[in-house]
């Protein structure tokens, strides 16, 4: 069985193989722009403005506009905040992280040999982030209903039990069809056949009623997860003037992604002895471990059409990425009668390939002498053009490619942002950053609010702060249906907090 079907399939919060390997595959697809303090506290709308390190990532043109050399770093500290609503059960959970957003140098023309019209050419390295994976949720209800386990049970159907047994001679995590966590399941009975089948299945959580699977009684359900991680843009880039009102650049990306995933979701029986099976309590952890290393290419133009308007574009190639995911399972499980079991699978790994969509930029701003400017960002992304390959086999993704292409759609992004200059040398800042979700079916939008402040002196040294905010709410199911078994559905709100100071010196 490949690893990326078992692996994503396994996670908790879905039963289903597509699922989760569209959401990683849209995941890490995603762009959600840092770079410099000043760019995010004006919404990253920067498209047509350039003159910042910071927006490389989204326009190469940026380089082009300086007239001097920069160097800039600039390090962050998010808050992650999650508040949950599940069976009428509210919980809150978070997480802190520090990072580094960006940093860089562009090498500019030396002005003392600049001519009004000629064309000049600076150069510019960038390490700028462009996705955050860190998130932590905490899930807790009691309900008699339904079950984790009831759902295993039902996406079992069909398979053997005999294919699942772990024996001295037989290894059914690599020759079995069977979920990875639907083995562990087995072989600490808390999966069991049904009567005269040996491919139809009831879990521990349940009992017979004549012909009817019905939930032994109530369940305490609990679920963690915590993700970390990023995505980061090593850029090499060459931008320049070509006459006073247009400028151009050219990027080659090099995108590094890291993404660790943590999950344990958990049941207990409020009273044992409304279970025929004797069951108590059992445990889940799924862990997954993805890195990936990616190539792209980007060329952009900012114009100057006249006084104080400024155009820009950008168009970006897919970012090829090699890919690899390493993951494990346990399981834990308890009786009543003092019987318990764990069983931990072995170290999966998979190796394949992604490729992200092909992305446009255009922007327009308004700068109002040396008081401020304006500026607003388009962005297309169409995540129907999101592909997984497999190294050595060119059919192992159609049907998830497919799924993608049925399940995902093209979306249009906007960025929005402010500066205001009420004295020379400070600068006051806003922002708002809006994502479309690329999800035809669940999710939600994703909406940043921002805003910041900016001091430079005149010996070269300036210094940026920008505080960001996320939000979003969305509905989540912790497994699927089973048969007549309606899962229950999940509220979460989330949000975000980020903290972002840059120091830089122009030369």
């Amino acid at each position: 069985m490949k690893k990326l079907f078992s692996t994503l399939a396994a996670i908790a919060l879905s039963v289903t193989l597509f699922a989760q390997t569209s959401q990683d595959a849209i995941k890490f697809s995603q762009n959600f722009y840092e770079g410099s303090a000043r760019t995010v506290a004006m919404g990253n709308a920067f498209t047509a403005l350039g003159g910042d390190l910071g927006s490389l990532t989204i326009n190469p043109a940026a380089s082009g506009i300086y007239r001097y050399s920069e160097l800039f770093i600039a390090p962050s500290l998010s808050f992650n905040n999650s508040s949950v609503n599940y069976l009428s059960t509210k919980k809150d959970d978070n997480i802190t992280r520090f990072g580094l957003s960006g940093l860089g140098v562009v090498l500019a023309a030396n002005p003392k040999y600049r001519k009004k019209g000629e064309a000049t050419f600076n150069f510019a390295f960038a390490i700028n982030k462009v996705n955050d994976f860190s998130h932590r949720m905490a899930v807790a209800g009691e309900t008699d209903k339904s079950s984790w386990l009831s759902s295993l049970a039902n996406n079992v159907s069909g398979i053997h039990a005999k294919s699942m047994d772990i024996t001295n001679t037989y290894d059914p995590f690599r020759r079995s069809t069977a979920p990875w966590r639907a083995i562990l399941a087995w072989n600490s009975n808390l999966l069991d056949t049904l009567p005269d089948s040996g491919r139809d299945y009831k879990a521990a959580t349940e009992n017979l009623s004549g012909l009817n699977i019905v939930i032994g009684g109530p369940l305490r359900q609990n679920f963690v997860r915590e993700s970390t991680g990023n995505v980061s843009e090593a850029i090499i880039n060459m931008g320049g003037k070509i006459s006073d009102n247009l400028f151009i650049g050219f990027n080659l990306g090099l995108q590094s992604l890291s993404y660790d995933d943590y999950q344990q979701y958990s049941e207990k029986a409020v009273n044992s002895a409304n279970f025929y099976s004797k069951f108590s309590e059992f445990k889940h952890t799924y862990r997954q471990k993805t890195t990936g290393v990616g190539i792209n290419i980007k060329a952009g133009i900012i114009a100057l059409p006249a006084e104080g308007l400024r155009i820009g574009a950008s168009v970006s190639t897919p970012t090829w990425y090699a890919m690899n995911d390493e993951w494990d399972e346990t399981i834990f499980a308890a009786y009543s009668d003092g019987y318990t079991r764990s069983i931990a699978s072995p170290l999966g790994e998979y190796n394949y390939n992604l490729s992200t969509p092909l992305r446009l930029n255009a922007g327009i701003a308004y700068t109002i002498g040396n008081y401020g400017l304006l500026s607003a960002d388009y962005e297309f992304v169409d995540y129907t053009m999101v592909r997984l390959r497999s190294n050595g086999d060119r059919s192992a993704f159609n049907f998830e490619n497919d799924q993608i292409k049925n399940n995902y759609k093209a979306v249009s992004n906007v960025r929005l942002g402010v500066e205001i200059k009420p004295m020379q040398g400070f600068a006051v800042r806003g922002g708002y950053s809006y994502y479309q979700n690329p999800d035809k079916n669940t999710g939600s939008d994703l909406h940043y609010v921002s805003a910041g402040l900016g001091f430079i002196g005149k010996s070269g040294v300036f210094t940026d702060f920008a505080v960001q905010r996320r939000l979003s709410t969305e509905n989540f199911n912790l497994y699927g249906n089973a048969g007549s078994q309606i899962a229950p559905v999940g509220t979460l709100d989330d949000s975000r907090i980020k903290l972002m100071f840059t120091i830089g010196f122009r030369f």
